[in-house]
């Protein structure tokens, strides 16, 4: 939006934005504050919405908790279904390095996978890179995947917080919009 502005081709913009059958937008949040950002987003999203298009949007916090963002936005963000999307409980941590592991065709020992779910803080990605950090250095010394090589290797994790029921305003990713 900001490069169109600059350079005078809105119309592209508008071609482009405005006629697709989907429209992903990732930290809508970023956009308060940002009047012109605002009104190009409040006649992309209208365009898209009367034409049935599905709209799909994610925030650090839902519309009545993100300040800076107009009303007319707010409004038409809290049309949709809102999701809080929460951190993945043990179990599903679990799950999630059983499927990596085979996905890379290695067997990690569930204590292992105990250790590394219990000590990731909640983020997929943190689980995934820690996991793939022990795989590589199995694979490079070539010994096999152990509790004490985890420990060794994954030291500088903390001990992920005890699980909680989370509301949507603390949801660190968690308001999604559609037009359902």
């Amino acid at each position: 939006l900001v490069q169109c502005i600059r350079t005078d081709r809105m119309p592209k913009f508008h071609e482009h934005f405005r006629t697709a059958d989907v429209l992903l937008v990732d930290d809508v949040h970023t956009m308060a504050n940002r009047e012109r950002t605002q009104e190009e987003f409040f006649h992309t999203f209208n365009e898209l919405f009367d034409r049935q298009k599905q709209i799909v949007l994610s925030s650090d916090s839902p519309p009545k908790n993100t300040q800076g963002l107009v009303d007319r936005l707010r409004s038409r963000f809290e049309w949709g279904l809102m999701v809080d999307v929460q951190a993945p409980d043990l179990e599903t941590k679990m799950a999630i390095l059983e499927k990596k592991a085979a996905g890379e065709g290695l067997a990690v020992p569930e204590e292992v996978r105990i250790f590394i779910a219990t000590k990731t803080r909640s983020n997929v990605r943190e689980l995934e890179g820690s996991l793939l950090r022990l795989l590589a250095y199995s694979s490079v010394t070539g010994e096999p995947v152990t509790l004490d090589m985890a420990r060794q290797i994954l030291r500088g994790l903390r001990e992920s917080a005890p699980e909680r029921s989370v509301s949507c305003g603390m949801a660190q990713r968690g308001f999604s919009c559609c037009s359902c």
